[in-house]
């Protein structure tokens, strides 16, 4: 929990220091937004150098805000609320991606960054660690100024078994990977 709230402050100090130098630059385009669309969760586990992947789908929603850093630079952090649902049994995550948007021309981006999930519901997270960090990678595309379409995968960095599992001896490891495409639309 400890590294969850670090990784808030540090996201908030980011938006701040990046909104001071807009100001100080003499450019106020920071815009705010909400998003959704649909996202999908693969679990990969690695048992002794034997993969076993299970996948499934849902849907997002959250905000988001977008500092302009320089012409081809924007930085934007998410807060983003993920449901995903398999035999009426359903999974919530908060996925937390603080992004650098590169963009080569006014409309398309190409994006990347951390991205730290955070598993709401204690009984999904039996055997798993609740908070996990990863790599996410996408591209957007503005349709209009306001609204934004975009997809990104995050693959998952860190080993989601919790040390308190018996695995009899055995190597294992587990990580949460997680693809999104949807919409956006910014204030």
């Amino acid at each position: 929990m400890k590294k969850f709230q670090l990784f808030i402050a540090l996201m908030l100090f980011m938006a701040l220091n990046a909104q001071a130098q807009n100001e100080s630059n003499g450019n106020t385009s920071t815009k705010f937004g909400l998003k959704g669309g649909f996202a999908s969760l693969a679990l990969k586990v690695d048992v002794e150098g034997t993969n076993v992947n299970e996948d499934v789908s849902g849907f997002y929603l959250g905000g988001f805000a977008e500092f302009y850093l320089s012409d081809n630079f924007n930085l934007l952090p998410e807060l983003t609320y993920a449901r995903f649902t398999e035999d009426g049994e359903s999974s919530d995550v908060l996925l937390i991606p603080v992004l650098l948007k590169y963009k080569p021309n006014e409309r398309f981006g190409l994006l990347a960054g951390p991205q730290f999930d955070y598993l709401l519901n204690e009984e999904d997270s039996e055997g798993l660690k609740r908070l996990g960090f990863g790599l996410a990678v996408g591209a957007s595309y503005d349709i209009t100024d306001n609204v934004i379409i975009d997809a990104r995968y995050s693959f998952g960095l860190s080993d989601r078994i919790d040390d308190l599992g018996d695995f009899d001896g055995f190597d294992v490891k587990a990580k949460l990977n997680y693809f999104q495409i949807g919409l956006g639309y910014r204030f």
